[in-house]
């Protein structure tokens, strides 16, 4: 029997993250897939990051994670969105070549001196009692270990459809992974999820002069703090956006009876925030036209990817929608559109490490936690791939909480919310979302990256310089006048501190470069004490309010009618009646309890105590004493 110390079942984005950090504690990994060619290959939208989901992969990144570091070799085109709003739902997003990112994965895998590479098909899982003690591959080799992380995607019991047309698999020319899915079934609770990806289009075909460009941003923008400054941004390919019209939506329509998702073929609930074209014509019959973004999947324009088409429809009914859209009239398809149907584990049977709570040593991360896209399922396969490392190891679990990390609202919103659609994050799911931002996460969580063991010497330094700069920026700025320049563009009245004018919603960086305050080499940290400084007041009023949580979390919440509750909204009236938490930390577990209910839960218990609280003796008057003369 081959011995290792931890076994990863999966090569996608979760499979890769959970392989590279468990290495990096020093365990010897098994990465177990069918097809080594696979291993981090981006099936859907090659893009990485947008809202929230770029806060993830700044998330990966500062514990150490390959996720940002490829997004950033690969990209084809970078952009920050939502600039016009506040820096809590700023973010990167890239456009990245689907071919350039996936060697870039495996080349991080085959040249890591501690991953083995297993290219088969996992039968079951080894037991001994309520512990996993290895696997089981497809040939009848047994791989001893003692951890093992389950990655399998939308493989489990896979099925795809296209029309009324189904085969078995997980992506197209890919076997799904069937016996597996019946070896967890024996110890879980499985549900059936459906996820979609339109088709793909020849660029020579597309007429581009009919859709509105969609440039990338002129300046060096980056996901990973390992990335050096580069002109990379120099070379980077458009995008274009294009829309359906009234006629696609009349073709859908009319076809609606041969999708599997309108006739009842397809059981699996499908993701709300991604949904198929069909599901949205449907959804918003007020709408004349959807925004549909076409980009490049490579920087040799191989395919071409139309993004908000994902379709489970008929080929000839894809085909006919298509070219009713401006541009794609003449449009060639290279790959039809089409769903996945595919088990998952409900992941309130797991532990805040990922870990199950009915078998020790076995951990899930990715879409069979019920989740979807990469960022989701990367974030998850770095936690999972840690605490089976640290498990392995006999350390304790690496525990991520949702007031430190996106990361940590995702896993918590997973193992206590009920799953019954993919799950994806949103930068709204954090409540905390003020202090977890894209620009921060190194400093939230690097030092205790460095502590596990994921970053080395070299990049905790690193770190901690660029954090003693941001210091820097904001001491400095307290002390230091404003320019002259600055009096006459603010119209002041008397010069005062730059960091007091920083708190202006109109005082921008450029300010600072044009004056020459700061550098191009210095410019990132410089945006970064900005920011701090601009959201002062209310991060610290959301780390009171942190703490304040934290104080009553334990509280027990007894024989309260919430619904003489003033200031309650009904919808959390009604669920708190329902749920009937025991404290405010089961409350705030509740899907829907916001931080403003919770603060007004948090009020009765401070009520009580000032009605506790001793009063303070009146002041009494007493007659004053006889006034005597004095001879």
């Amino acid at each position: 029997m081959i011995h290792t110390d931890v076994i990863i079942i999966g090569g996608g984005h979760a499979g890769v993250e959970a392989s590279l950090a468990a290495s990096r504690l020093g365990c010897k990994v098994t990465l177990c897939t069918i097809d080594p060619d696979k291993i981090g290959w981006m099936p859907c939208n090659p893009s990485i990051g947008g809202p929230a989901k770029g806060q993830i992969v700044a998330e990966i990144d500062a514990l150490g994670g390959e996720m940002g570091r490829a997004a950033d070799l690969t990209s084809i085109q970078i952009k920050i969105l939502n600039r016009s709003r506040g820096p809590a739902v700023q973010c990167l997003r890239s456009q990245n070549d689907k071919y350039d990112y996936k060697t870039h994965m495996q080349t991080r895998i085959s040249e890591d001196p501690n991953i083995t590479l297993c290219s088969e098909e996992v039968y079951g899982l080894l037991f001994e009692g309520e512990t996993v003690i290895g696997i089981q591959t497809k040939s009848g080799k047994d791989i001893a270990s003692k951890s093992v992380v389950i990655t399998t995607g939308t493989f489990l019991n896979g099925i795809m459809h296209t029309g009324l047309d189904q085969s078995p698999g997980g992506r197209v020319d890919e076997a799904p992974a069937e016996s597996l899915s019946q070896s967890l079934r024996k110890h879980f609770r499985l549900g059936r999820l459906k996820t979609g990806t339109p088709p793909r289009l020849e660029h020579s075909t597309i007429d581009y002069t009919k859709m509105t460009l969609q440039p990338g941003d002129n300046e060096f923008l980056h996901f990973s703090f390992k990335t050096n400054y580069n002109t990379h941004y120099k070379n980077q390919l458009p995008c274009h956006l294009t829309r359906t019209t009234t006629e696609t939506h009349n073709i859908i329509l009319s076809n609606l009876e041969r999708s599997p998702l309108y006739s009842g073929i397809i059981k699996g609930s499908g993701p709300r925030y991604c949904p198929s074209i069909e599901d949205k014509v449907m959804r918003f019959k007020d709408k004349d036209s959807h925004h549909i973004f076409i980009e490049p999947e490579d920087k040799n324009f191989t395919s071409i990817y139309p993004q908000g088409l994902n379709t489970s429809l008929p080929s000839d009914i894809q085909e006919a929608f298509l070219k009713s859209m401006p541009g794609l009239e003449d449009a060639r398809i290279l790959k039809w559109g089409y769903a996945v149907e595919y088990d998952f584990v409900y992941p309130d049977q797991l532990k805040p490490s990922l870990e199950t709570k009915a078998i020790q040593g076995l951990f899930l991360a990715g879409q069979i936690n019920g989740t979807s896209g990469y960022e989701e399922a990367a974030g998850q396969g770095l936690v999972a791939g840690i605490n089976a490392g640290l498990h392995a190891q006999n350390r304790p679990a690496f525990i991520l909480k949702r007031e430190e990390s996106f990361i940590g609202t995702l896993i918590d919103d997973l193992i206590t919310k009920n799953i019954y659609e993919p799950y994806r994050m949103l930068t709204s799911r954090s409540e905390y979302r003020l202090l977890l931002r894209q620009d921060n996460a190194i400093f939230r969580l690097s030092e205790r990256a460095y502590k596990t063991g994921l970053l080395g010497d070299n990049y905790i330094t690193h770190i901690r310089h660029q954090k003693s700069q941001v210091d820097g920026f904001k001491k400095s700025w307290k002390k230091t006048s404003t320019p002259e320049a600055f009096i006459k563009l603010f119209k002041l009245k008397q010069k005062v501190p730059i960091g007091t004018l920083a708190k202006r919603p109109e005082f921008f960086i450029t300010h600072l470069l044009e004056e020459g305050l700061v550098s191009r080499e210095t410019k990132e940290n410089a945006e970064r004490a900005l920011v701090e400084i601009k959201y002062e007041g209310y991060i610290e009023k959301q780390q009171l309010d942190i703490e304040k949580v934290k104080k009553f979390e334990s509280k027990p919440l007894k024989n309260i009618d919430y619904y003489e509750i003033h200031g309650l909204k009904k919808e959390s009236q009604e669920k708190l009646s329902k749920y009937k938490p025991k404290n405010i930390y089961e409350a705030q577990r509740i899907a829907g309890i916001n931080p403003a209910d919770l603060m007004i839960l948090i009020g009765i218990f401070e009520k009580k105590i000032r009605l506790r609280e001793p009063k303070p003796p009146t002041h009494q008057t007493h007659p004053k004493p006889p006034q005597y003369q004095v001879s």
